[in-house]
């Protein structure tokens, strides 16, 4: 309803930009006779959807030649009609300058006036004096929630900003969201993150022998010690269960720029660990996942649901700065060592090259010993890069998503026998 109708916009690439930015959101207001320009935008802008929805499926470099030919398409569809006066953009995204593409206030044009007050008629609500103190009463109940969230986050921030207060991390962050791009993103893989849960759902449910039973296998050394204790007891029988122990899991994304080259088969990894970690443990507070560079990024923390909120996060990851993997580790090792769980189990996703200081490969080993010393178990999975076999004991190497079937429930099963 804000948005501005291109038809008032003066002819050139300013009402070009408009139209297109409007009609590959569908934002635009349609109308059932558009004009032959408005088709030919609307034909174009459904290209331009289809090119993207194909690209997330793509290898990096295929997505890469299709999104730049996909640009240089825009830029000439825009740049005939001369120079843009201004960039138009959407609300709460990148800006670029000043743009008078939406009104600052909704119900001032006489027709939108219109339409709320027939909005208030059918819901049966008074638009009278009852009006702006309903609409203050909202406005005030979404402001106290943003608040209390804003609150919620910077103590949840703090903890990290402790325990990173002792590396060589910049700092601690929230990623911005795209919800869009993790939905992309989950649908092509959809087929390898059902596959793997049912594999690894295999692995942890393990038949093992438990004592003290009333009825089952007959534990003879059991029996005779009753016996000769002349006890009252019955409880001397085995049987075979399913035997499942808590496990908690921090998983870290490595997000520098030396993994830039396989952004995407980053991104869909991390999907994928992320489903299957949410599929299989039981508490969303029993796993957390992470991304670092320069910077520890807080994906979603263990008090945090699995929700669009830490989705959205993982939609928008990207790589760039330095590689400071040791400090990253210790930071998640910190939170998560609070965990009153059995089993603990770091999942590191990186090509396996720590960048940032003098002897950070050193730093690494003691960090990997001084983890693995605590107790908390470690899986490295190397991203196109057989780099991370010498660091860590149980690794799996992968150039795409979809060998984590093959590789990542090998790796589990390894590291599963082990506790």
């Amino acid at each position: 309803m804000r948005a501005t109708d291109p038809a008032a916009v003066v002819r050139g690439s300013l009402r070009d930009a408009t139209s297109l930015l409007l009609a590959v959101w569908g934002i635009g207001r349609r109308t059932k006779n558009p004009s032959e320009e408005g088709r030919k935008t609307e034909a174009f802008a459904s290209k331009l959807r289809s090119t993207v929805n194909a690209a997330v499926s793509m290898k990096a470099d295929e997505r890469k030649d299709l999104l730049v030919s996909a640009t240089q398409e825009v830029y000439f569809h825009v740049a005939g009609g001369g120079r843009l006066p201004e960039i138009p953009f959407l609300p709460h995204t990148e800006a670029h300058g000043e743009t008078n593409l939406f009104d600052s206030k909704l119900v001032e044009r006489p027709d939108d006036a219109a339409l709320l007050a027939s909005a208030y008629e059918t819901l049966g609500l008074a638009s009278g004096g009852a009006e702006p103190q309903l609409m203050k009463q909202e406005a005030t109940d979404a402001y106290l929630d943003m608040q209390s969230n804003r609150d919620r986050l910077m103590m949840m921030k703090s903890v990290y900003e402790g325990l990173a207060a002792t590396t060589r991390l910049e700092g601690v962050d929230f990623p911005q969201g795209d919800y869009g791009m993790f939905l992309r993103v989950k649908a092509a893989l959809s087929g390898p993150i059902a596959n793997v849960k049912n594999q690894l759902r295999q692995v942890r449910n393990v038949l093992d022998e438990t004592g003290g039973h009333e009825g089952g296998q007959l534990d003879l050394p059991a029996a005779m010690q009753v016996v000769a204790s002349n006890q009252m007891r019955s409880d001397v029988f085995t049987r075979l269960e399913n035997v499942h122990k808590d496990e908690a899991w921090a998983i870290l994304i490595d997000a520098s720029k030396s993994i830039s080259s396989f952004s995407h088969e980053v991104k869909g990894i991390a999907t994928c660990l992320s489903e299957v970690a949410n599929d299989l443990i039981s508490q969303p507070d029993q796993w957390a996942m992470y991304s670092f560079n320069n910077t520890f990024e807080i994906m979603k923390d263990f008090d945090e649901d699995y929700g669009i909120t830490a989705k959205a996060r993982l939609g928008a990851l990207t790589q760039r700065n330095m590689t400071l993997l040791p400090d990253a580790m210790r930071v998640a090792h910190g939170v998560m060592a609070s965990k009153a769980v059995d089993v603990r189990i770091m999942v590191l996703v990186s090509d396996g090259y720590p960048t940032g200081y003098q002897e950070i490969e050193k730093k690494l080993v003691e960090t990997i010993k001084d983890i693995s010393r605590s107790g908390t178990m470690l899986i490295g999975v190397g991203v196109n890069s057989p780099k991370i076999e010498e660091f860590f004991t149980v690794h799996c190497v992968m150039d795409s998503p979809y060998q984590m079937m093959k590789t990542f429930v090998k790796a589990y099963l390894e590291l599963s026998s082990m506790f």
